[in-house]
């Protein structure tokens, strides 16, 4: 017991969580007190900030040979057919947001197979959810859910995948075609590239930030590689189709 006792110690210097399980260490047996642990350890881990909010690597991918249409981004933009709907200010996730000057893209997949654009925006809106992103895209509709100014709660809780990344979750609805959804979110991309001078290389999977397998239909073995490389195609393709006119204010 005594070689729990210090392993507690050791563990309490980072982290104050630890305090309430040291205090019943001593009525705890050995097998309970590191089940605990290493839980407790876990979660904290998943809330540790990146860190990476400098340049992401480069993406190797074949660009796309099909013949560029231009088009202005204001097309583009009407293309995914965009449509407001943002959270009620009062929200507590919209009181806790900051301003955010957008330097990144993360991409996302909703991981719900029952609910397309439309009812993630209802969710939200009714405070279903414990976080929230910028855009949820399905192949019939665009919903935008808060402002480009403003974080949202959707990579890397607090960490630079949030302060400084405009979040996009694709729909995964079964009986929706993904490739339209992706084809689509691909065109959001690009103009938000424009809009915001958002390099490629810092369009994201939320893997990026946090090792999760995510957006998990476009990553390999949870892990970026042909997948992601043909996504990442497309968003080079609609960025070479804008027009050299500004983007339209969103």
């Amino acid at each position: 017991m005594s070689n729990i006792s210090t392993i507690a110690t050791y563990l309490a210097r980072f982290s104050g969580q630890l305090q309430p399980m040291l205090e019943k260490v001593q009525g705890m047996d050995r097998r309970t007190f590191l089940l605990e642990t290493a839980a407790l350890l876990a979660l904290t881990s998943c809330s540790e900030p990146s860190g990476k909010a400098g340049m992401a690597p480069m993406i190797s991918f074949k660009p796309s040979g099909v013949p560029v249409v231009k088009r202005s981004p204001r097309q583009l933009l009407a293309e995914c057919n965009v449509r407001p709907m943002f959270m009620p200010k009062s929200s507590p996730l919209r009181r806790r947001s900051s301003r955010m000057k957008p330097r990144f893209i993360t991409m996302h997949n909703t991981e719900n197979p029952s609910a397309d654009a439309m009812q993630h925006a209802r969710a939200l809106n009714n405070g279903a959810l414990r976080c929230n992103w910028h855009y949820t895209v399905d192949p019939y509709v665009t919903m935008q859910h808060i402002p480009l100014n403003e974080t949202g709660s959707h990579a890397d809780r607090g960490g630079p995948g949030d302060m400084y990344s405009i979040g996009i979750e694709m729909g995964e609805v079964r009986s929706h075609n993904p490739i339209v959804t992706w084809n689509r979110s691909a065109k959001l991309t690009a103009v938000l590239m424009k809009q915001y001078h958002i390099p490629l290389r810092n369009v994201v999977p939320h893997y990026y930030w946090t090792g999760k397998n995510c957006p998990a239909p476009l990553l390999t073995n949870g892990r970026p590689g042909h997948k992601w490389s043909w996504f990442i195609s497309r968003v080079d393709y609609y960025r070479r189709c804008l027009e050299t006119r500004p983007a339209a204010a969103l």
